[in-house]
C-alpha cells in the first residue's frame, strides 16, 4: 500500500498478492510512456518530417568521428546539437544495428524517461509519492508531450536533459555538492537543443525568484551564480559555435541585434533578483472566487474552449495551420487536464512555489510568443510538464474532500466509495483519451503527415544504385532523406510542380530548378504535401495524372499490400526530360507571340 496523507494505491493480482512498492508503479508508468512514444517508430519505416536531417548527420558523425560536421541541408543549425547523433552512433557501434532502424527507436526511450525523472523532481519537492506518481502518470500520456517526444529529433534529447538538469538544480539549492552533475547535465542540454535550453533558462530563473519570495531567510547566492553561469555558457556556445542560433534565431525576435536580447536577459535577472529580495514573503495568492474544485474546472474549461474557438479562424503562428472542428474535439481531454491544473494553483504551497515559478515562466513566454511570433505552439510541450504536477494536487484534493464527506456529514460508506470511484474513473478516461488523441489530434489538421513507409525506403535504395545524382523534387519529408543519401534537392522551392494540372503550368519551374527526377508516394498524393514551413499543398487527380505523360516517365514503382492484396502504400520515381521541357517552352513562347 502506497499511502500519503490519507491516500492509497493498491493492485490485486492472482493469488490475492498486493503489489505495493512505489517503484513498481514508477516502472509501469515509465514503460507506458516509452511504449506510447515508440509506436510511430515500430508501425512505420521511420517517422518525422526532418528525420532525414538527423539520419544524415548521424551518418556523418559515424564516418568522421567528429562531433560537429559540415552541413548543407535544410535549415542552418542542426549540426551544432549533436547529442542525438552521438548517442545513436555509439549505440550503432555497440550493436551493429543499422542507423536507419536504430535512430527512430532510441530517441523515444529518452522521451519516455522524462516521465521517470519527473517523479524524482516532484518527490524531491514534496516528499509525497502519490503526487509524484500521479504527476508522472499524467505526463506519460499528455498529448503535446507524447507527440513531440516521439520523434528522433534533438528536441527529444533536449527534453530529457532539461528534466535531468531541473532535478539537479532543485537538489543543488540545498546541496552544493550537486554542482558537478548539474554542470554536466546543463552542458549536455546545451549540446542537445537550443530551444529547450531557452525554456530551461527562463524556468530556473523564475524558480529562483519564487524560491526566495516564499522563503524569507533564503538569498540563494550560489543558485544565482549558477543561473548566471548556465546562461553565459549557453549564450557563449550560441555566439561562438552555434552562430546561426545567435545571429538568426535570436536576432529576429525582440531586437535586430542578439546582444540586445542578452543584455535584456541579464537586466531582467538582476532587477528581478533585487526586487524579490526587497519584497519577499509577500506571497502571490491565487484568487479562489469561493468556488469548489468542480466549479473551477468547469469555469476554466469554458474559458479555454472559448479561446480555442476564437483563435481557430486564424493560422497558428509557427506552423501556419488552422484548428478545425475535429482537432478541437480531440483537444478537449487536454483542455480538461489544463483546466484541472488551473483550478489547483492555489493548492500548492511551500515548495510548490517552485512549481508555480516554473509554470508562470513558460506561461509568460507563451503569451508573449503571440506578439513576437516566437513559436507559441512549441510552448505547449514544455508548459504541460508543470501543468501535470499542479493537476495532481487538484486530483488529490478532490479525492480527499470525498473521503472527508463521510466524517463531516455522516454519508454512507458506499456513497463515498461511489464518488471516489467516479472521480478515479474520470481521471482514467482523461489519461486514456489523451493517449489515444496524441497522434490523431495532429493528423486531422490536414497539414502534416510524418510517416515514412517501406516503399519510400525501397525507392530510395533503388535510386541510390540505379540513378545518377541529379536534382530530385519531392516533399520536405522525403527530400531530407534524399539529401542524406547525397542527392541534390529542391528544398522548399517547388510549388507549381505539385499543383499544376498540366506541363504548361510547371515547365518553367522544372527547368529553372534543373529537376531530373520526381519522387512521389501515396501520402503526398492522397493526404498532404508539405513543401516547407507553412506550405501545405494538396494534389488533385489532374495534378497527379500529368506525371503519366511526357516529359515524365515512370522508372520505378514499389508497393506494399495487405492480406487481401490491396495496396496500402506506394512510391513512384519519375525521370524528367528537360530537353522536352526546353523545346516545349520555346514552342509555347512562339505561340504566345503569334497570338499576341
Amino acid at each position: 500500500m502506497i499511502e500519503e496523507r490519507g491516500m492509497s494505491m493498491s493492485l490485486k493480482v492472482a493469488g490475492g498478492k498486493i503489489i505495493h512498492h512505489w517503484f513498481f508503479w514508477l516502472i509501469l508508468i515509465t514503460g507506458v510512456a516509452i511504449l506510447i512514444r515508440s509506436i510511430p517508430a515500430y508501425v512505420n519505416a521511420a517517422w518525422g518530417n526532418d528525420f532525414g536531417i538527423y539520419y544524415g548527420l548521424t551518418n556523418s558523425f559515424i564516418k568522421t568521428k567528429s562531433i560537429i560536421n559540415p552541413y548543407d541541408g535544410w535549415g542552418n543549425s542542426y549540426q551544432y546539437f549533436p547529442i542525438l547523433y552521438m548517442i545513436t552512433g555509439i549505440a550503432h557501434w555497440i550493436t551493429g544495428i543499422q542507423v536507419f532502424s536504430l535512430l527512430p527507436k532510441i530517441a523515444p526511450i529518452f522521451g519516455g524517461l522524462t516521465v521517470f525523472i519527473l517523479y524524482f523532481i516532484v518527490y524531491e519537492l514534496f516528499h509525497d509519492r502519490f503526487i509524484a506518481l500521479l504527476s508522472s502518470a499524467l505526463l506519460s500520456v499528455a498529448t503535446f508531450h507524447v507527440y513531440q517526444t516521439s520523434h528522433a529529433a534533438p528536441l527529444t534529447m533536449g527534453h530529457f536533459f532539461m528534466m535531468l538538469s531541473i532535478y539537479f538544480f532543485i537538489r543543488y539549492r540545498e546541496n552544493k555538492r550537486m554542482i558537478i552533475p548539474l554542470i554536466l547535465s546543463t552542458s549536455l542540454l546545451i549540446l542537445s537543443h537550443h530551444f529547450t535550453t531557452y525554456f530551461y533558462l527562463i524556468s530556473i530563473m523564475f524558480i529562483l525568484f519564487f524560491d526566495i519570495m516564499y522563503h524569507k531567510d533564503l538569498k540563494q547566492y550560489h543558485t544565482l551564480l549558477y543561473v548566471i553561469f548556465a546562461s553565459s555558457l549557453a549564450f557563449a556556445y550560441w555566439a561562438f559555435i552555434a552562430t546561426p542560433v545567435f545571429y538568426d534565431f535570436m536576432s529576429d525576435r525582440l531586437f535586430n541585434s542578439p546582444l540586445g536580447i542578452v543584455a535584456l536577459y541579464y537586466l531582467f535577472l538582476s532587477l528581478g533578483y533585487i526586487s524579490i529580495i526587497l519584497i519577499r514573503n509577500r506571497r502571490i495568492s491565487i484568487p479562489s472566487f469561493n468556488l469548489s474544485i468542480g466549479e473551477k474546472i468547469t469555469l476554466f474549461s469554458i474559458i479555454i474552449i472559448s479561446a480555442v474557438f476564437l483563435i481557430s479562424s486564424h493560422n497558428i503562428p509557427g506552423v501556419y495551420v488552422k484548428l478545425n472542428p475535429i482537432a478541437i474535439f480531440l483537444s478537449i481531454p487536454m483542455i480538461f487536464l489544463v483546466s484541472i491544473s488551473a483550478a489547483g494553483l492555489s493548492l500548492i504551497k511551500d515548495k510548490g512555489a517552485l512549481v508555480k515559478g516554473w509554470f508562470l515562466a513558460i506561461l509568460s513566454s507563451f503569451f508573449s510568443s503571440f506578439f513576437f511570433n516566437f513559436f507559441p505552439d512549441r510552448h505547449l510541450e514544455y508548459l504541460i510538464v508543470p501543468v501535470c504536477i499542479i493537476a495532481a494536487f487538484t486530483i488529490r484534493e478532490t479525492l480527499t474532500n470525498i473521503d472527508n464527506l463521510r466524517a463531516r456529514f455522516s454519508h454512507p460508506f458506499h456513497m463515498v466509495s461511489r464518488r471516489r470511484m467516479t472521480v478515479l474513473s474520470v481521471i482514467g478516461v482523461i489519461c486514456i483519451v489523451n493517449m489515444m488523441a496524441a497522434y490523431p489530434s495532429v493528423e486531422v489538421l490536414d497539414a502534416i503527415d510524418e510517416r515514412l513507409t517501406d516503399p519510400c525506403v525501397n525507392a530510395l535504395n533503388w535510386m541510390e544504385g540505379n540513378l545518377t545524382k541529379g536534382v530530385v523534387a519531392s516533399d520536405h519529408r522525403l527530400s531530407m532523406l534524399l539529401w542524406a543519401e547525397g542527392f541534390p534537392i529542391t528544398y522548399d522551392e517547388t510549388n507549381l510542380t505539385w499543383i499544376a494540372e498540366n506541363i504548361s503550368g510547371c515547365a518553367e519551374e522544372l527547368l529553372e530548378l534543373n529537376i531530373s527526377y520526381i519522387l512521389i508516394d501515396d501520402i503526398m498524393r492522397d493526404n498532404v504535401l508539405n513543401v516547407g514551413v507553412g506550405v501545405y499543398l494538396h494534389m488533385t487527380n489532374e495534378s497527379y495524372e500529368k506525371f503519366s505523360k511526357p516529359p515524365f516517365k515512370l522508372v520505378y514503382r514499389n508497393t506494399t499490400v495487405n492480406s487481401l492484396g490491396e495496396e496500402t502504400h506506394w512510391a513512384e520515381v519519375y525521370s524528367v526530360n528537360l530537353s522536352y521541357i526546353s523545346d516545349f517552352l520555346e514552342r509555347f513562347t512562339k505561340v504566345k507571340i503569334n497570338d499576341g
